[in-house]
């Protein structure tokens, strides 16, 4: 069994909620409403949104019903919450996919004020201070007349309004072309890759392929703030929502990938509330271009394949003979 640090920081993180919340049916309801049920309720709750929901567990290491059968007593046999609740983290590290984690009630707060207020699928969330996180959007104007923009995570509130906010001061400045940044981006939430790709381009870019609904569209958001020349970084550390971002731009034609083959883990998460508090974010399906194959498991591979460290100088050079071209 593989040991978790507390309070453990998914490093990756696409988050499919809103369309998917209609599409299932599935409304949230205030925890006063409910009683809080007993430890083998709970477990049982716990255990069986995977059994019901994850989108490949049978191409998982693990053995779901065994697992049960080891950590439902030793829940049980807990002392405190924080013992059951170990127990039942421990089952969820044995699908091994670094997406689906159960946080206990004492963590859900953590994860929020990190990831923003975010729906609970089947209920009994409860309402946090809704304060935007960083976005740590940086940008700047290279060789007179190509505007940066690097952004570490899409995560959070401004993270879409600072890339075009960016974008649009760049092109004041005098900008021809752009180098977006993804080196090292974890991911995020599918809205706010949804809306960083708006930037740049419009349409239906994506669909999330689950094994219990139908395939689900998601489209580019809001007025596309450029048509110059678009390059995009990426190195083996973009996951998730990143590398969506990276390889629907690839995919519609709009951008130019420079650098390494992405990571392959575009697992889409939904986050489940429970009734005690607590949450369990499942990897209920998997994030697709439209009519093309699945990234994970393979990766966004570069136009231009580099080391990452030389990524920036040959998307540069690449959009100087660009420029050249007739």
């Amino acid at each position: 069994m593989r040991s978790r640090p507390v309070g453990r920081r998914p490093g990756w993180l696409l988050l499919v909620v809103a369309a998917v919340v209609v599409a299932a049916g599935v409304v949230a309801t205030s925890a006063r409403a409910q009683p809080v049920p007993d430890a083998a309720d709970r477990f049982d709750a716990a255990w069986r949104l995977v059994e019901q929901r994850y989108w490949n567990l049978d191409d998982r290491p693990v053995d779901w019903d065994a697992a049960r059968a080891t950590y439902r007593p030793q829940a049980l046999a807990a002392d405190d919450p924080a013992g059951f609740y170990r127990a039942i983290e421990a089952m969820y590290d044995e699908l091994a996919d670094d997406h689906s984690i159960f946080v206990p009630p004492d963590r859900v707060e953590a994860m929020r004020r990190e990831f923003g207020d975010l729906p609970c699928l089947g209920v009994f969330g409860q309402a946090g201070d809704g304060s935007p996180a960083p976005s740590g959007v940086r940008r700047e104007l290279l060789e007179g007349d190509v505007g940066y923009v690097a952004v570490p995570l899409l995560v959070g509130g401004g993270v879409a309004a600072d890339v075009r906010r960016a974008v649009e001061g760049l092109e004041r400045q005098g900008a021809r072309a752009f180098v977006l940044d993804l080196r090292g981006n974890p991911g995020g939430r599918l809205v706010t890759m949804m809306q960083v790709a708006g930037v740049f381009t419009r349409g239906l870019l994506w669909r999330a392929l689950t094994n219990w609904t139908l395939p689900i569209p998601y489209p580019a958001l809001g007025v596309p703030a450029t048509d110059a020349p678009l390059a995009v970084l990426i190195d083996g550390g973009v996951n998730s929502a990143a590398e969506g971002l990276a390889g629907a731009l690839q995919q519609r034609g709009r951008a130019t990938i420079v650098g390494e083959r992405s990571a392959g883990n575009v697992e889409a998460v939904l986050p489940f509330c429970l009734r005690d508090g607590s949450q369990a974010w499942i990897a209920t399906g998997v994030l697709a271009p439209i009519g093309a194959p699945t990234w994970e498991g393979r990766g966004v591979l570069p136009d231009v394949p580099v080391p990452a460290s030389d990524a920036l100088d040959a998307a540069l050079a690449w959009l100087r003979e660009a420029e050249a071209r007739p």
